[in-house]
């Protein structure tokens, strides 16, 4: 057996060539062995005892997981030896000390890479970058910083001081140049980057000290880019009880640990990392793994649990992945679970192929089955051909239709890649209004490059949230810098919310950097309206945060008494743009949208025929190791529940990408869990549900 990995097998899938050789064979859900020469390594990790818990080894049940962050000389399991790689370097962590970080930097002057050095003023309390170009001389740049500066940069005025746990909480910046916490493409350890502007575009450059120097497009248009870093409110304070205590090198701290910000928006549960597909461009690398990892119905309920069990604000929304969840052996039996556990919106992460049979997608909506997160790459068969291997489009169409049948809705799923299909976006908008009564969103997901590849394949390829939005405007209509808003933008919305019903709410405070777009009302007609161009968004969140913050602070029960119904509304009124909003929408017509937009039994069915058409189109860029800030991981609110812990999104799926360790717990090699379904007494539900 070859010796333990100390770092997880990078996926070469992600970046060779998309365009793969002939056809690619069609895949059933079940795994080929590979040869054990070239597998990853396979340890499956011993049951801790009860009194030590240790990230990395399996610990039931898992709402009780309680740990400490590993720590120098502490570490026992591959996954904390990796972690503790991680902090090699770690400037952010040794404070002042961290510095002078060298490495070598772009000189604005004469636009070449040149060594130079980030410092400290001590008299200024502020950072400088310190070029020494041979061209221009030696200069500084002053750097606008929060990871080493005593004096707390400007924030929202409603800005807490540290997580509920104590971990200070830095906010986000909103000038340029910055500095930035960020990772090495190579081996994912901690250090010293900075985001700049050149040519009316966001950079990131690093140097790592072993592997040397990295630049990256972080957003193609500096304009919207800060103009959604001023967007947000104030971020929320994580949760009363996180996982682990003791942290303070995100992300090697994980999970969920006393550094986040957030709880979850929109949770996620691994089903299985079988699939039906054999996609290049999958986060999870599925098929390739050469074990089954697959979590059993008593595991995932207690994900689910640990989910509930988040405070101040319990999970509420839950999306089941994979892999293709649709072939866990228990999919309907987990999907009823989980909504008589409380979660209000069940939804898939699912390539679709199997509810294109209509019985099935009956008895998923049965069981409670909400929304399909449908990977959707175009409307060109060739694309799939490209990016999936296979010609999928028909199938693809009938899961749609199958879900309108049947009440399910569909939020539409491209990957986009520069150059392959980025001209799908607007025929894709065009599709999704045409069918608003079945399309509720379209989640436009910019590649990630979660293994190498080349510095010109990545400026190639790169697509970012600026592209997304100049060519969301350009089909639509839209106008660039009044429609488009980062996700937090929103927050205030969930926070008022809460005032009328007094049950908690998912609060989206994400990072400015993380989510983009826009919502548009579509009229009988299947025209597109932008809703900030009928409402002042700003106006009008800026508005129902203070209003919230008022009624938190003054009521007993902190809920809404008639006054302050009576002030939400003059908001609404107020924000409204009476001398140019398209009068087919009203304040009344936008309330109850957003009354279907928060509260998921006024937005199905009868209910939901009722309510105005909205459309959300928007990009969640997640983060690879190129373009990765550990700011956004501490606001992360897509939050994976696992057997190690409460994960963010981008640290199972990118920059240290602990999937492969967090498998290994569950991990059955092939011919054992072969055997052991053929073994496999099914429960009646199960029997019924899963024939």
């Amino acid at each position: 057996m070859p010796e333990p990995r100390t770092r997880p097998p990078t996926n070469s899938l992600q970046t060779q060539p998309l365009t793969p050789s002939g056809s690619a064979p069609e895949q059933d859900g079940t795994l080929c062995p590979i040869c054990r020469e070239h597998a990853p390594s396979f340890v499956i990790p011993t049951p801790a005892a009860d009194d030590e818990q240790r990230s990395g080894v399996p610990h039931r049940p898992l709402q009780e997981i309680h740990r400490q962050a590993v720590g120098d000389g502490d570490a026992q399991t591959e996954l904390e030896r990796f972690k503790l790689e991680m902090r090699r370097y770690a400037p952010v962590q040794k404070g002042i000390k961290g510095l002078p970080w060298r490495g070598s930097w772009l000189c604005g002057r004469c636009d070449e890479i040149v060594p130079g050095q980030f410092v400290y003023d001590e008299a200024a309390d502020a950072i400088d970058l310190e070029l020494a170009c041979p061209t221009c001389g030696t200069y500084r740049e002053r750097h606008q910083d929060a990871l080493f500066v005593k004096q707390r940069p400007p924030a929202h005025h409603r800005q807490p001081g540290e997580t509920y746990s104590g971990f200070p909480i830095r906010p986000i910046l909103t000038e340029l140049p910055r500095t930035v916490e960020t990772l090495c493409p190579e081996c994912s350890s901690l250090i010293l980057g900075r985001y700049f502007v050149k040519d009316r575009a966001v950079w990131i450059e690093k140097t790592c000290p072993e592997h040397g120097y990295f630049r990256d497009k972080i957003n193609s248009d500096v304009e919207l880019y800060l103009r959604g870093t001023r967007s947000g409110f104030q971020d929320e304070r994580g949760v009363f009880q996180p996982q682990v205590e003791g942290g303070s090198a995100c992300p090697t701290d994980c999970g969920l640990c006393n550094q986040h910000h957030s709880t979850s928006c929109l949770a996620q549960i691994d089903l299985t990392n079988r699939c039906n597909l054999a996609c290049p461009v999958c986060f999870a690398s599925a098929n390739q793994a050469g074990y089954v990892a697959e979590p059993d119905y008593e595991v995932v309920v207690e994900m689910l649990q640990t989910l509930r069990n988040q405070h101040p604000h319990p999970a509420t929304a839950i999306q089941f992945t994979g892999g293709e969840p649709t072939l866990h052996p228990d999919f309907l039996r987990i999907i009823r679970q989980a909504n008589e556990l409380g979660f209000s919106h069940v939804q898939i992460a699912t390539n679709g192929l199997l509810l294109a049979d209509l019985d099935f997608a009956q008895r998923a909506a049965e069981a409670g089955l909400h929304t399909l997160y449908m990977q959707f790459d175009g409307l060109d068969d060739g694309l799939y051909q490209e990016l999936r291997g296979r010609k999928l489009l028909e199938r693809k169409l009938a899961t749609i239709e199958n879900c309108r049948r049947t009440g399910m809705k569909v939020c539409l799923v491209p990957t986009l890649v520069k150059g392959v299909n980025d001209n799908q976006v607007g025929p894709l908008l065009r599709f999704a209004a045409e069918n608003a009564d079945v399309i509720s969103a379209i989640a436009y997901q910019p590649v990630a490059f979660t293994g190498r590849i080349s510095r010109e394949d990545l400026a190639q390829k790169r697509y970012t949230l600026g592209d997304l939005a100049h060519d969301l405007s350009a089909a639509a209509g839209a106008d660039l810098h009044r429609d488009f808003f980062p996700l937090n933008h929103i927050a205030p919305l969930s926070r008022i919310m809460q005032t009328l019903d007094g049950k908690p709410k998912i609060r989206p405070s994400c990072h400015s950097d993380c989510a983009f777009g826009t919502y548009f009302f579509v009229t009988p007609e299947h025209e597109l309206i932008p809703i900030p161009g009928v409402f002042d968004t700003m106006r009008l969140f800026s508005g129902l945060n203070e209003l919230a913050a008022r009624i938190e602070r003054t009521r007993p029960d902190q809920r809404a008494n008639w006054r302050d119904r009576i002030s939400m509304l003059w908001t609404f009124l107020r924000s409204y743009r009476w001398r140019s909003a398209d009068r087919r929408v009203n304040p009344l017509t936008f309330m109850h949208a957003l009354r279907g937009m928060t509260n998921k039994r006024h937005g199905r069915g009868s209910a939901g025929r009722r309510t105005y058409r909205t459309l959300m189109a928007a990009g969640m860029h997640f983060m690879d190791r190129y373009n990765y800030d550990t700011e956004r991981i501490r606001r992360c609110v897509i939050l994976y529940s696992t057997v190690d812990g409460v994960y963010p999104f981008c640290t199972i799926n990118g920059g240290p990408t602990y999937r492969p360790f967090i498998e290994k717990m569950l991990a059955q090699p092939i011919a054992e869990w072969r055997a052991a379904q053929a073994d496999r007494t099914p429960t009646p539900t199960t029997a019924a549900d899963n024939a």
